[in-house]
């Protein structure tokens, strides 16, 4: 596959772990230069997560990426995502050509893809990641590390 010269992704990447830098690092073989859209806590509070007061600040989650990238040529930017919808800005004002989507944003994915639809753009192709798994060959997962920090307090 060739890449493309613009690809995004998105999520919360809450507590950059393992499986998130797998996924990063896949965005970075497909495409020269991506886009992060980085789900903020208006977001967060209009679609809750698991423990999702437990959920790192946007700006905590936001230098983390950077910090990652900075040691990959920084070849992306960082966008706040506060919808997905209407005034989503994927959907209206995107020039990505591809998104990597994992099980967990692929629905979100195709929101976005029926937006530009009703637009009357082209739809953005979505390249769909493996699970990532640990090596006890359970999913990793931000909700899965989050339940293991906070649980065992309650």
């Amino acid at each position: 596959m060739s890449k493309f010269e613009k690809l995004g992704l998105g999520g919360t990447f809450d507590r950059l772990h393992s499986g998130h830098k797998l996924i990063l690092d896949l965005a970075l073989h497909y495409s020269e230069y991506i886009q992060i859209g980085l789900i903020s806590e208006k977001y967060l509070h209009n679609h809750p997560k698991v423990l999702g007061d437990h959920i790192l600040p946007f700006s905590k989650r936001h230098s983390a990426l950077v910090n990652y990238f900075k040691s990959r040529n920084n070849r992306c930017s960082i966008v706040k995502i506060d919808s997905l919808g209407q005034d989503g800005q994927i959907a209206s004002k995107s020039d990505l050509l591809a998104l990597l989507v994992s099980q967990e944003t692929y629905s979100g994915a195709l929101a976005i893809n029926r937006e530009r639809n009703m637009l009357k753009k082209s739809p953005l192709i979505l390249i769909l990641s493996a699970i990532v798994t640990t090596n006890k060959g359970t999913k990793l997962s931000s909700s899965k590390i989050r339940k293991e920090l906070f649980e065992k307090d309650s």
